[in-house]
């Protein structure tokens, strides 16, 4: 499918392009480069899309499917990713400062060198995600899931792990 085409639906909205992806039969879309800012996209199924470069940015995604997308280098500053599933998403150098992302599944997600900094992650899900080199400063991490996940080299300053407290976490290569 043309890129043009998908953005166009994509543009319509989340029920919009739900019912364009059940009548085409998409496992994926190519939106690289798009600009989706500010879109209101919730529960939208964007399984294994290729949003590489993607300017999501205000972008409401809440509840929806990314998972096994590429989203790295992607701004997704202040969007609005609580409830998502992004289970095996690419996210490497990603920007989600000031992202909401309360009860987001990154299981087995690579968040190599994504910037977090001042994110809500609440009751995320990190399991076994790589986070080498991410920045998670000034986080909430309350209630959030790590086992197994790989924090090398991860900025911790001033994680909030329990409520109202930060934590002494320092991570090292």
């Amino acid at each position: 499918m043309e890129k043009t085409t998908c953005l166009e639906v994509l543009k319509q909205g989340p029920y919009a392009w739900n019912s364009f992806l059940l009548d085409e039969g998409l496992q994926s879309a190519c939106l690289s480069e798009a600009n989706l800012g500010g879109a209101d996209l919730r529960r939208v199924n964007l399984a294994q899309a290729d949003l590489h470069l993607a300017n999501l940015n205000g972008a409401d995604l809440s509840l929806a499917n990314l998972r096994g997308a590429d989203l790295s280098l992607a701004d997704l500053r202040g969007a609005n990713l609580n409830g998502a599933d992004l289970s095996l998403a690419n996210l490497e150098g990603a920007d989600m400062r000031g992202a909401k992302c309360t009860g987001v599944q990154l299981l087995g997600a690579d968040l190599r060198r994504a910037n977090f900094h001042d994110t809500d992650l609440r009751r995320a899900n990190f399991a076994n995600a790589n986070l080498c080199g991410a920045d998670l400063s000034g986080t909430r991490l309350i209630r959030a899931n790590l086992l197994g996940a790989d924090l090398g080299g991860a900025d911790l300053t001033g994680v909030v792990m329990l409520e109202g407290r930060p934590a002494a976490l320092h991570a090292s290569a």
